[in-house]
């Protein structure tokens, strides 16, 4: 079990998912997986697409920040990924972005760590 906000973490989600969709040809492949590491519940969001430059890696969370891309990017506010981080991070979970080691598309990951008392279903009811 963990301790999210289910409408902060759904938005997190949507973000990350329509942010691979933007950035992925038509008729690719978004994989989102989850597993637990240690302490603490993963949960990434890769795409298909040319990746992340390099140049942008460091910038990618700013807010206002966009990649310049091609004709087929929906042209966004350069906020979604900055929301991401704000709402996770709130949350005590930390997201990152990399480039898939074999070099196509972007990958993000999000860390959300397993309290150390978790909630026990219907104990408030």
């Amino acid at each position: 079990m963990l301790r999210v906000d289910p409408v902060l973490f759904e938005q997190v989600l949507f973000n990350l998912i329509d942010n691979a969709a933007k950035y992925a040809p038509e008729d690719t492949t978004i994989t989102i997986r989850g597993w637990k590491d240690g302490d603490a519940i993963m949960l990434s969001v890769a795409d298909e697409g040319s990746g992340i430059p390099p140049n942008d890696l460091e910038r990618i969370f700013d807010s206002f920040y966009r990649v310049r891309k091609g004709d087929h990017v929906r042209a966004g506010t350069g906020l979604g990924l900055s929301i991401c981080r704000g709402f996770v991070e709130a949350m005590g979970g930390t997201i990152t972005a990399a480039n898939h080691h074999g070099g196509s598309g972007g990958l993000f990951t999000v860390r959300m760590p397993v309290p150390k008392n978790p909630p026990i279903l219907g104990e408030n009811e």
